[in-house]
């Protein structure tokens, strides 16, 4: 609201309001990550994982509950499922396939995301990859009585990393009983600099401080104590 005489005003910056990607405007987004693959190269990494994951734009394409196309790359799972594959494939072209992994979302329900049909459309997708023979597809998915990583490994039948809030208790519960092949750590790293070490002496371990991940500084994102 505002008063006469007064200009309005914006408390930062506004960015253009969104829009679906016109059918052409995609290869420029398959494009844009076999540049991004080509650089990781160039600066020497061993890899490259692709993120399908936490509600960024391949994980918007794959759920039906955000792709309202009507094109070839909506409806359908074939389709849903089809820009995550071309851009896999941009990635393997640089790298080789033992050298891409791909990222998902099992329970993909970040704000308001998610998917009819979870289990259907991730297995559907890790079947996929694991035709391309990939590297490795790691799943992020809180521990409950319904897990689909079992069936996702399954259906890829290659490496499967399991991802999200382990501890080292529930960790080697799931490689122990086969559920997964490796285990993926985010915020305790963070927190935990050389959590390897302190999981192998069961030490104790520094709490995470997500308020501060994205902060400026080093404060609760560089500065956590290592073992003495």
């Amino acid at each position: 609201m505002r008063g006469p005489g007064y200009r309005e005003r914006s408390p930062g910056h506004i960015g253009r309001s969104r829009s679906a990607l016109e059918t052409d405007e995609i290869a420029g987004v398959v494009a844009a990550y076999r540049h991004g693959a080509e650089n990781a190269r160039k600066a020497g990494f061993d890899g490259v994982e692709v993120h399908c994951a936490n509600g960024y734009l391949l994980d918007q394409f794959l759920q039906d509950s955000t792709n309202q196309r009507t094109d070839a790359y909506g409806g359908s799972i074939e389709n849903r499922a089809r820009l995550l594959l071309e851009v896999t494939h941009a990635c393997v072209a640089i790298w080789g396939a033992n050298r891409v992994g791909v990222h998902l979302s099992a329970r993909g329900d970040v704000k308001s995301m998610g998917d009819s049909d979870p289990a259907g459309t991730l297995g559907y997708v890790a079947g996929e990859l694991g035709k391309r023979r990939i590297a490795f597809i790691c799943a992020r998915e809180a521990l409950g009585d319904d897990l689909l990583g079992p069936a996702l490994k399954a259906a890829f039948g290659g490496i499967y990393i399991a991802n999200e809030k382990m501890t080292k208790h529930t960790a080697e519960r799931l490689l122990a009983v086969g559920d997964a092949d490796a285990i993926a750590f985010g915020q305790m790293f963070i927190a935990n600099p050389d959590l390897p070490r302190r999981l192998r002496l069961d030490a104790s371990l520094n709490e995470p401080r997500p308020e501060m991940f994205y902060h400026p500084g080093a404060e609760g994102y560089t500065d956590y104590p290592a073992l003495a």
